[in-house]
């Protein structure tokens, strides 16, 4: 961005980082979770607890009435967003604490702003990228998501420094930066762990990208540096429990998502939660062979019903607006108050989202296949290319893993900055293709 440009960048990014910050400050002070601290968000809280007081991981409460009692360590969740709460949790539950931990996300909600603007400016022109912070600023399952104690707001942090990171690099390669992009990816994984195989499909990007001899060094240093942030937890639990992993969430995520259209043979009050009706869900979710071999006989009685679910309705439900599993809307917990209820900028910010969302899921579909195509003859450099291709591919990544487990839209929340990206990504190539006079082969 040249000094010229900047004089009308830079106030218009500082207003919407000044929009984006006044939306989710007011949207933390003014939402009312009613228990904050259940299910999930109670798991969390107590790993943050006994990895402050106890010295342990364990989601585990301790005996009634007793926190200060032992706890057997465990593996159930990955250590990332525990570990970040046990820097606010200094005791029981309190509204002291859970303020502090929603006013830091709130923070670092309005940062991925400014952080998406520096990812997509690296390959977008600064206007075009004003308009995915734009979006951003204004998207409320990014706002609400800051007052849940849950991980959406961190990994969605993570992974735009992680594409910034990639686009620094995409700028000028050098094998520190693809160490940073490993330990970003690995930072990131221990709080999400379903990208913990992202690492090794990146890796063959980069050999695609760089050719062989650059490719595969490039690619070194990148799983050194995913290597040395991740392979900590597993050592951990190699020496604490015996396994590298805990599988109990592998198979819930396998198990939940088999159910067509999200029901139990089609039981309307099922919708969300079809494992809850299953007499056989113990049986079933015992551990991940016992879940696939439960697909494959579903698959061999109902064939079309269950193709069409996996290959057409999952990544439209996981790219879906409402939270499937949860409150409705962008909630994923109930809330009694939200500024959404009632405060006239949100409501109109949120009906402008929610009319765009899926015209911009649409333009993100072409977005990630037109990423793919020789571009440069339209002005884009390689290393815009490469770029785009990340963001492209990680779209693809987490949604070809929904299609395989469950495709609740909670999950996709994190990655509406780069959907947002490649959604306008479409629009910018075409407009350069006219501009330019020449056509995409």
């Amino acid at each position: 961005m040249d000094k010229k440009s900047s004089i009308v960048v830079l106030p218009i990014l500082i207003l919407i980082l000044v929009t984006g910050f006044y939306l989710r400050c007011e949207s933390v002070i003014n939402t009312e979770v009613i228990n904050p601290l259940r299910a999930d968000a109670g798991q969390y809280f107590m790993y943050a607890y006994n990895l402050r007081h106890k010295h342990a991981y364990s989601h585990q409460v301790g005996s009634p009435g007793d926190l200060d009692s032992p706890v057997k360590p465990d593996a159930v969740r990955s250590p990332g967003y525990p570990l970040f709460l046990s820097l606010f949790v200094d005791g029981l539950p309190n509204k002291r604490t859970i303020s502090w931990i929603l006013f830091s996300q709130m923070i670092i909600s309005t940062l991925t702003i400014f952080v998406a603007f520096l990812l997509f400016e690296k390959f977008l022109s600064p206007l075009w990228s004003l308009g995915i912070a734009l979006l951003v600023a204004l998207s409320p399952h990014l706002i609400v998501s800051n007052s849940y104690i849950l991980s959406e707001t961190l990994f969605c942090f993570l992974l735009v420094v992680l594409g910034w990171v990639m686009s620094l690099f995409g700028k000028k390669p050098s094998p520190w930066l693809g160490v940073a992009i490993g330990v970003a990816m690995g930072i990131a994984a221990l709080i999400r762990p379903s990208l913990q195989f992202f690492p090794f499909i990146l890796a063959l990007f980069l050999m695609f990208h760089y050719g062989w001899k650059m490719g595969i060094r490039y690619s070194g240093v990148m799983l050194l540096g995913f290597s040395l942030a991740f392979l900590p937890w597993i050592g951990r639990n190699m020496a604490t429990l015996g396994i590298a992993t805990d599988n109990r969430l592998m198979a819930n995520f396998l198990h939940h998502g088999m159910y067509p259209d999200f029901m139990y043979k089609g039981i309307p009050q099922s919708h969300g939660f079809p494992y809850r009706y299953d007499p056989r869900a113990e049986e079933i979710a015992e551990d991940p062979p016992s879940v696939l071999k439960e697909i494959s006989n579903r698959f061999s009685q109902a064939p079309s019903r269950h193709a069409k679910w996996y290959l057409l309705d999952k990544p439209r439900v996981f790219w879906s607006w409402n939270i499937i599993q949860g409150s409705g809307d962008a909630f994923v917990y109930p809330v009694s108050s939200s500024p959404y209820f009632h405060n006239t900028f949100f409501r109109i910010t949120h009906k402008w989202m929610y009319v765009l969302h899926y015209p911009f899921v649409v333009l993100a579909l072409f977005g990630c296949f037109m990423a793919w195509f020789p571009l440069t003859r339209i002005g884009l450099t390689q290393g815009s290319l490469l770029v785009a291709r990340f963001c492209s591919l990680l779209l693809i990544y987490y949604t070809l893993i929904h299609m395989a487990g469950a495709p609740f839209p909670r999950y996709s929340v994190p990655l509406r900055p780069f959907l947002y990206g490649m959604a306008m990504f479409t629009p910018y190539i075409l407009v350069r293709c006219i501009h330019k006079k020449a056509v995409v082969p």
